[in-house]
């Protein structure tokens, strides 16, 4: 790993605890006005009874690439789907109710858009343009953002919102105007017990419970499935940390930030990591480098299967079993 990169990924959790601490908490004081349900309720409801299995739709490019969910669609899966907000819009043009959607950025405005945003009238962001977490929501923008409105209003009362208080309230309003059930959790930002503890103070205003997200939704969205619901044996799909090798620097998750920092160095800042599986050399920023990592810590130390069916990206190692997704549907 080059220097830089290696240098950017030991001061991730830093970074990160940074950037979001104080939105975080203003979202966090805002939301604590809608809280009536949490992640414990859900608990209580699935003990006795937990799901088999289930699979966590992440929404990395892998999902596009070996369009997951229309194999998912087509095995008439009858386990639990739980999706990353990313993956909602896909899920549902495919066909693929989710029973629970994972949500935890606290972006302002974007993350509004992964449920249709009733109020948008221009796009000046580019942001969905750029990524390629649903590659359909960049084209013809609003008209994309209007058929999402439609398809959430129709599935919405039937998907089970798992929201982090730190959300934007855009997002909080946005669910409850499509009639979406919202459970609460806390995420944890840092060490509970130090004594200036964000997560501390947070937990101390609104007494929700907290989670381990590993610092994104699709990890979050596992941590969920395992931590909350009890499940035993999970899959998951487009969870690739990474980006595809023909992706442009230009097309990724972090590059305008990144770009700004190093100038004409940024493809330093940029880890090439080989799949053996795949043999195929995916490339990941500090981020989804940092991202990847704390995943496999938490699947080393779970009770439960993990499987790994988005058969791409840079997630592997112990804790984690590669097996193609039909496979998987094959037996669970």
């Amino acid at each position: 790993m080059k220097k830089l990169a290696r240098e950017l990924v030991d001061k991730m959790p830093l970074l990160t605890v940074n950037r979001s601490a104080d939105v975080a908490m203003a979202n966090a004081q805002i939301n604590q006005a809608s809280i009536e349900n949490t992640i414990i309720d859900l608990r209580r409801a699935s003990e006795g009874h937990e799901p088999p299995s289930a699979i966590v739709v992440a929404a990395g490019p892998s999902l596009h690439r070996q369009n997951s969910v229309s194999h998912i669609v087509a095995a008439d899966y009858q386990g639990t789907i739980i999706a990353a907000d990313g993956a909602l819009s896909h899920c549902l043009r495919e066909g693929l109710i989710p029973d629970y959607v994972v949500t935890l950025d606290p972006h302002p405005s974007r993350i509004a858009r992964w449920f249709g945003d009733p109020n948008i009238d221009a796009v000046e962001d580019d942001y969905f343009r750029r990524q390629d977490l649903d590659p359909d929501m960049g084209v013809n923008e609003l008209q994309r953002n209007q058929e999402l409105i439609e398809l959430v209003n129709k599935h919405g009362p039937n998907i089970k919102l798992v929201a982090s208080t730190s959300v934007s309230s855009s997002v909080t309003k946005r669910c409850n105007q499509a009639g979406m059930p919202i459970y609460w959790w806390n995420p944890l930002f840092d060490d509970i017990e130090s004594p200036n503890s964000l997560t501390r103070q947070i937990f101390n205003m609104n007494g929700v419970p907290c989670m381990v997200s590993g610092g994104n939704v699709g990890s979050a969205a596992w941590v969920f499935a395992h931590g909350v619901l009890g499940i035993k044996s999970i899959a998951v799909v487009g969870m690739d940390f990474s980006y595809a090798p023909d992706t442009p620097l230009n097309m990724t998750q972090y590059f305008n930030e990144m770009s700004a920092l190093f100038g004409d160095n940024v493809r330093e800042a940029y880890i090439d990591v080989y799949n053996p599986s795949r043999k195929e050399t995916w490339f990941t920023d500090p981020a989804y480098y940092w991202y990847r990592q704390m995943f496999l810590e938490m699947t080393r130390d779970a009770d439960c299967q993990t499987f790994n069916c988005t058969e791409g990206g840079i997630l592997f190692g112990k804790g984690v079993k590669s097996l193609a997704l039909n496979k998987f549907l094959a037996s669970y």
